[in-house]
């Protein structure tokens, strides 16, 4: 192995922190940090207890890609606001008695970044949505299944509502 592998990883590394590069997505101009909301339920979603999995989901996806500290939404200059639209089962993958061994559940969301310093929405609303497989072998499978769906529509919604150019063309 050669030793130049290290150095030369290292000197990449320095150039993109000299040219300003980070990991996180960038908010409006001037915002200093970012709140996420208790999350919704639409009426016609009969599942309970999605609602504060999915605003876990979100405020994780914020600390992991939004480059601004998370904090109280009541303290926050930008206020990530969710609602679940739906939640369904599918029929799923019968074995040849007819027995179901493989399933799915499906989460759609809704999302909308509020500016609180200027008391309106910035950009529009947006939607994700996912299909998460499981089997019926073990009875935790379901759940593995929702929190792995919440987490992906969550992490959609936020690299929506952040991509730079949401986020600039809001820029005064």
């Amino acid at each position: 192995m050669s030793t130049r592998a290290p150095s030369t990883a290292f000197l990449a590394l320095l150039l993109c922190c000299a040219c300003g590069w980070h990991a996180g997505l960038g908010a409006p101009q001037g915002a200093r940090s970012v709140g996420v909301e208790a999350v919704r339920r639409e009426g016609r979603v009969l599942e309970r207890g999605l609602e504060p999995e999915l605003t876990d989901a979100l405020s994780e996806a914020v600390v992991d890609w939004v480059d601004l500290p998370l904090v109280r939404s009541a303290r926050a200059d930008l206020v990530v606001r969710g609602e679940v639209l739906e939640y369904r089962r599918r029929g799923g993958v019968r074995n040849r008695d007819n027995e179901l061994v493989e399933t799915a559940v499906f989460v759609r969301a809704r999302a909308e970044l509020f500016d609180r310093r200027i008391g309106r929405p910035v950009g529009v609303a947006v939607q994700a949505q996912e299909w998460s497989g499981f089997g019926l072998d073990d009875p935790a499978n379901e759940d593995a299944a929702r929190a792995r769906a919440l987490r992906h529509v969550a992490v959609s919604l936020i690299l929506a509502l952040f991509e730079p150019r949401a986020a600039e063309a809001d820029a005064p």
